[in-house]
C-alpha cells in the first residue's frame, strides 16, 4: 500500500480560503487580456497559481497520490495529472508519474549539489592522505591543534 510521504496535513482550510480571497482580488485588478482562458479552462493566473502549488509540494513532499494531489491543488485528477506530466517534461520540477499506482514521485533538486560536495570533500580527504605520507609530522600537530 502506498501513502503519501511528506508532510501531514493538519485539516486547516481556513489559510486557503483566504489565499482564495487574495488571487479573487488580485483578479480583479487584471486588465481583460490578462483574464483569458487557456485551454484547461483555467485563467492565466489560476494556472500561474498552481504550477507554483505544485512546486512547492514537490519541495514538501517525496511522493503523492494523484488524487491527494489533486485535492490540494483544487483540480480534477486529470489536470494534477497534466500539469505534472507537463511540468516534468519541461524540467521544472524533478520526478514521474506511476499511472498504474496513480502515485507522482519527486526527485530532489538538491542531488547535483550533493554529489558535488562529496567529490570536493572526498578530494579533500585525498590531499590530507598524500599530506599525511608526505609530513605526518605536521599533519599531526594539525590535527591535534584543531582536535581532529
Amino acid at each position: 500500500m502506498i501513502t503519501d510521504v511528506g508532510v501531514k496535513e493538519t485539516g486547516c482550510w481556513s489559510c486557503c480560503c483566504r489565499r482564495c480571497h487574495e488571487v479573487s482580488l488580485f483578479e480583479k485588478e487584471l486588465e481583460e487580456h490578462q483574464l483569458e482562458r487557456l485551454p484547461s479552462e483555467m485563467s492565466i493566473l489560476e494556472a500561474a497559481v498552481m504550477e507554483h502549488n505544485l512546486l512547492a509540494i514537490s519541495h514538501i513532499y517525496i511522493s503523492i497520490k494523484l488524487n491527494n494531489l489533486a485535492h490540494i491543488l483544487r483540480v480534477t485528477l486529470l489536470q494534477a495529472e497534466k500539469v505534472v506530466g507537463k511540468m516534468i517534461s519541461e524540467q521544472r520540477i524533478s520526478g514521474h508519474v506511476d499511472q498504474i499506482q496513480g502515485v507522482v514521485f519527486f526527485q530532489s533538486a538538491t542531488q547535483p549539489w550533493d554529489d558535488h560536495m562529496n567529490v570536493v570533500c572526498n578530494k579533500v580527504n585525498n590531499v590530507i592522505d598524500v599530506m599525511l605520507q608526505c609530513e605526518p609530522a605536521f599533519i599531526k600537530e594539525r590535527l591535534q591543534r584543531y582536535k581532529c
